[in-house]
């Protein structure tokens, strides 16, 4: 590299924009090698099909962490409150850039930006974990399911009554018809 700062641009048309496609290991250490070797990143970039800016955070994290950083991760690593809270602080009031606190906590980009806007919205409440509250809300929903099934069951008696009540009176009123038709008045039963 010949050490002249790269102007980092927005993605073209049709390109995904930064952080948006995720990269497995093997093209990532793929790409680490060709940087190795002295090839520019604009050049790796065309070879491998990995964006400008995602190979520079792929090149800061093997930098800061070696290959155990850019390891693929689980669906959910299941980040705790006070790494979080943390993370927030760091971006926020501290004023590290998204890059640095990415690396620093080993967070995805879009996963700090979702725990910023969540901090904005609720405060210290919106970085907590929700998954929580989902639990016991499927706890206390047993005794509402065990209700609505007791309401079901009043529900279709109701509506067997009423269709009951519905033949019951259309025969009455054919009957009234046929004693009418034939010139007699209905009974007042």
């Amino acid at each position: 590299m010949d050490g002249r700062r790269k102007m980092i641009c927005a993605p073209k048309v049709g390109q995904r924009a930064f952080g948006m496609k995720k990269y497995h290991y093997p093209e990532k250490m793929a790409a680490i090698e060709l940087l190795k070797e002295g090839m520019c990143r604009n050049e790796v970039s065309r070879i491998t099909g990995i964006s400008f800016n995602a190979l520079s955070l792929i090149w800061h994290r093997y930098q800061e962490g070696g290959h155990m950083a850019l390891m693929d991760r689980p669906g959910h690593c299941g980040y705790d409150d006070e790494t979080k809270v943390n993370v927030i602080r760091d971006y926020l009031e501290n004023g590290l850039s998204l890059m640095t606190v990415s690396l620093k906590y080993n967070v995805p980009n879009q996963t700090v930006l979702r725990w910023k806007d969540a901090y904005k919205r609720d405060g210290l409440n919106g970085l907590k974990d929700n998954r929580k509250r989902l639990k016991e809300k499927k706890e206390r929903t047993q005794a509402e399911l065990d209700e609505l099934e007791v309401l079901r069951k009043r529900n279709e008696y109701l509506e067997a009554e009423n269709a009951l009540l519905k033949k019951v009176k259309a025969l009455v009123e054919e009957r009234e018809a046929r004693l009418h038709a034939i010139g007699r008045k209905p009974s007042k039963d």
